[in-house]
């Protein structure tokens, strides 16, 4: 995924308080809103759990984005963003 996709979807799932689901090569995990995300020349930087953990993922690992909206008041939950490699 290119960098200014990923900081399109980055900054939805902050204004939105949205979770963001994360999809790369090696695993699928969830950031929650208060987590600290930064949008680094090459990666991702997440800071979670108050600093206490922190996931580096590089742009051409992740195929698959999703903003996780809160189901009990908005009708359409996700919106995914996704690259197809061929």
């Amino acid at each position: 995924m290119d960098r200014e996709t990923i900081k399109s979807i980055v900054d939805e799932a902050h204004n939105e308080e949205a979770n963001l689901v994360i999809w790369d090569k090696r695993d699928t995990f969830t950031v929650e809103p208060k987590a600290e995300i930064s949008v680094e020349a090459d990666y991702l930087k997440v800071k979670m759990e108050d600093g206490k953990a922190t996931v580096y993922v590089e742009y051409e690992s992740i195929y698959k984005l999703v903003v996780e909206k809160d189901r009990t008041t908005r009708s359409g939950t996700r919106a995914g963003f996704g690259v197809a490699t061929g």
